[in-house]
């Protein structure tokens, strides 16, 4: 039987393509995803087309190209990297690989920490900052750190309240981690939007540091979020593959290992980052003030605010604005939410909203 071709118009076949994304079709404007606000960068967007032809083929397991664009970035080995399917990924695989007992989290910080280690069954102990003092970490961290503690978690600078820790007193912290082999834990998913990164890094610690390992992504940094592309560091190459061993190998697609060294070759992308995250952030902060809502400086593309009132995240999403809320961070009530730091316009949007409802 003879069939006749027909072409299928993809535009009506699924309208819109937002439809495979997490995007809300009520949510105007979202600031509670904290990516890059230049969004995915020109250089990855005009490349893509180059591997057309690649797209039917498995993906390098073991993302060699990639990692040394990495390695030669952080001057490191290539064997001291290992990439993952987003920074979560690489997560889970170091909880299965080395499935601590007791593990402590410095607070309010990411959930998915915890989340994770409860998967095997860890115990999970909470030290929690102040923040009248603003979520600073200090020098009475290292009576929490000894031989009972398997793994301590640092997010540097910390989502969500962008606090940046000292690279000579995270030295401090490894050492004593070291003292008393406990894992550290440095995840800087956010620290390449410190101007002065490499002031801050932990990542050229890990020759020192054989108890140090590094989780990084360009989810936030490049805005590759629907990529799912991270990679995490450490001088310790054992740990590496036994997390290698935690799950499928065909785990970084050809095109997330594509935009990932596109986007490693864009000069002036960060640039501009820095300029407009610089200028925003001052403005937010001066606007915040004005509304008589509490904002914590921050180191990363986000602010942390709390409110007089409770449920401002719920009364801006009826206006359909997302901002995170912050009431499961540990610690934290509903009177606190995070806000991405966008581009000026958006801002303007979001503050004029925002005005609206604290003002009534």
């Amino acid at each position: 039987m003879n069939m006749e071709h027909k072409d299928m118009n993809i535009e009506e076949t699924i309208i819109p393509w937002t439809s495979i994304t997490e995007k809300e079709p009520t949510v105007s404007m979202d600031f509670s995803v904290n990516t890059n606000p230049l969004g995915v960068p020109d250089m990855v967007i005009r490349h893509l087309p180059q591997i057309s032809g690649q797209l039917g083929d498995y993906p390098d397991p073991d993302c060699k190209v990639l990692s040394k664009h990495l390695a030669k970035k952080y001057q490191i080995q290539p064997n001291q990297v290992y990439c993952g399917n987003g920074a979560d990924d690489l997560l889970y695989r170091l909880i299965f690989a080395v499935k601590p007992k007791t593990a402590l989290i410095i607070e309010p910080t990411f959930e998915e920490y915890a989340r994770a280690l409860r998967t095997v069954d860890c115990k999970v102990l909470h030290y929690p900052l102040d923040g009248s003092a603003g979520f600073t970490l200090n020098e009475k961290i290292f009576s929490a750190i000894n031989d009972n503690l398997d793994m301590l978690f640092l997010c540097n600078p910390n989502n969500p309240t962008g606090s940046l820790i000292d690279r000579h007193f995270l030295i401090k912290i490894a050492e004593k981690c070291r003292e008393h082999n406990v894992l550290l834990v440095v995840d800087e998913c956010f620290m390449e939007f410190v101007p002065d990164w490499k002031e801050y890094s932990a990542k050229s610690l890990i020759t020192h540091f054989n108890n140090l390992i590094i989780i990084d992504a360009f989810t936030k940094t490049f805005s590759l979020a629907g990529f799912r592309l991270g990679f995490c560091i450490s001088g310790n190459t054992t740990l590496l593959s036994a997390m290698k061993m935690q799950g499928p190998d065909f785990h970084v697609s050809v095109p997330a290992q594509f935009a990932g060294i596109c986007a490693l070759t864009d000069d002036t992308y960060m640039e501009h980052t820095y300029s407009l995250l610089e200028t925003e952030r001052v403005w937010l902060l001066s606007q915040f003030q004005s509304l008589h809502i509490k904002a914590w400086p921050s180191a990363g593309n986000y602010l942390l605010c709390k409110g007089l009132q409770d449920n401002i995240h719920s009364r801006l999403l009826k206006k359909g604005i997302k901002v995170r809320d912050c009431s499961k961070f540990y610690g934290l009530d509903s009177t606190y939410f995070r806000i991405a730091v966008k581009t000026h316009s958006e801002n303007e949007k979001f503050i004029n909203a925002l005005r609206n409802i604290v003002l009534l």
